[in-house]
């Protein structure tokens, strides 16, 4: 059921950003491309080729982003969605569709719900788990065979806004210093900023 639950709710948000995605881009009269459109590109690929390098565009970036100290976990549900947001501007270059990665330091296996991994510092395959019962292990995980406690990545919208869903569980509270959540986020590759969230009961 929570599964259901949240599988909607991921749903409704993608409608919600696709029905925004689409009034731009009638907004903008866009049309989609022709078949002939494709090839014209490719001979202009072939033969418009240029050995220069572009010099790569800087430009100054002001990140705003919303800081959440802490999460309630609610005890009736598995999933405790938190919805946090953040907004870019630029004076220098467009900021609609960028891409903002996240990333977490805490994840969870859907075949086990006895507890939750926290990374170790600066390790993407090492990492302490903590079950039910107040014990610790430290173990070699796969965080690629693991459920997320975040999206993964946001698209910047036409105002500079993007949006994310942390979703951490119920066995991530009252386990002391393995309920402190590492939060980080990127956009071009670029290490912006993270933030430390304390799953509280």
């Amino acid at each position: 059921m929570i599964k259901r639950l949240l599988d909607r709710f991921r749903e409704w948000r993608i409608e919600r950003q696709s029905a925004r995605f689409v009034k731009e881009l009638k907004k903008k009269n866009y049309e989609p491309r022709k078949p002939w459109d494709i090839g014209i590109w490719i001979l202009l690929l072939f033969f418009g080729c240029d050995d220069r390098v572009k010099e790569p565009i800087e430009a100054n970036v002001i990140v705003t982003m919303l800081r959440v100290d802490r999460i309630e976990i609610l005890d009736n549900i598995w999933i405790t969605p938190a919805p946090i947001w953040g907004h870019l501007e630029s004076m220098d270059a467009p900021v609609d569709r960028l891409v903002v990665h996240w990333w977490s330091n805490m994840y969870w296996n859907e075949d086990d719900s006895s507890g939750h991994y926290k990374l170790l510092p600066n390790r993407r395959n090492k990492a302490i788990w903590y079950d039910n019962f107040g014990n610790r292990d430290t173990m070699d995980v796969n965080v690629d065979t693991l459920r997320w406690t975040t999206d993964e990545y946001s698209l910047v919208d036409s105002l500079g806004y993007f949006y994310n869903t942390l979703t951490p569980t119920k066995v991530m509270q009252g386990k002391g210093s393995g309920s402190f959540m590492k939060l980080y986020w990127s956009i071009e590759n670029t290490l912006i900023d993270s933030q430390e969230i304390f799953l509280m009961e």
